[in-house]
């Protein structure tokens, strides 16, 4: 279930959460992520390498390579 796995992301570090919300978005899955993306700090930036080759909405979450 979705709604469980992002209630279980919330208490995992926000790179975690950026990268979940990325995937989940991406996946085009019919679930709100909003709860992941209120859940980050807009002005952070997340280190990953090779997440804006791989998800070409990592920027919206703020993943950077």
């Amino acid at each position: 279930n979705q709604s469980l796995l992002i209630k279980l992301a919330l208490k995992y570090t926000p790179a975690t959460r950026a990268l979940l919300g990325a995937l989940l978005e991406e996946s085009r899955i019919s679930v709100n992520t909003d709860l992941l993306k209120n859940s980050l700090n807009p002005i952070s930036t997340y280190k990953l390498s090779g997440a804006d080759k791989v998800l070409p909405n990592a920027v919206n979450w703020n993943l950077r390579s």
